[in-house]
């Protein structure tokens, strides 16, 4: 059984690759507005990082630490 504590160098790295599949699902379903796979998928993303921002910003965290410090409003929703 592997052993991997989850570190926050970990978090960082989910949250970029979280960030970066956004930008392309927001990307995807601005180009196409009918399609409503895409739409819902945009939403998926944003929902993820919001509660990631806020539960972070709770905690006390830099949200620019973890590439949080975005507008997700504007960016992705």
């Amino acid at each position: 059984m592997m052993d991997d504590a989850l570190t926050k160098d970990g978090i960082k790295y989910m949250i970029a690759r979280l960030v970066e599949n956004a930008s392309e699902a927001a990307k995807e379903s601005r180009a196409d507005k009918s399609d409503m796979l895409a739409a819902g998928r945009r939403l998926a993303y944003y929902e993820m990082l919001d509660i990631l921002r806020t539960e972070l910003d709770v905690r006390g965290q830099d949200l620019r630490e973890f590439g949080l410090d975005i507008n997700l409003e504007n960016q992705i929703a």
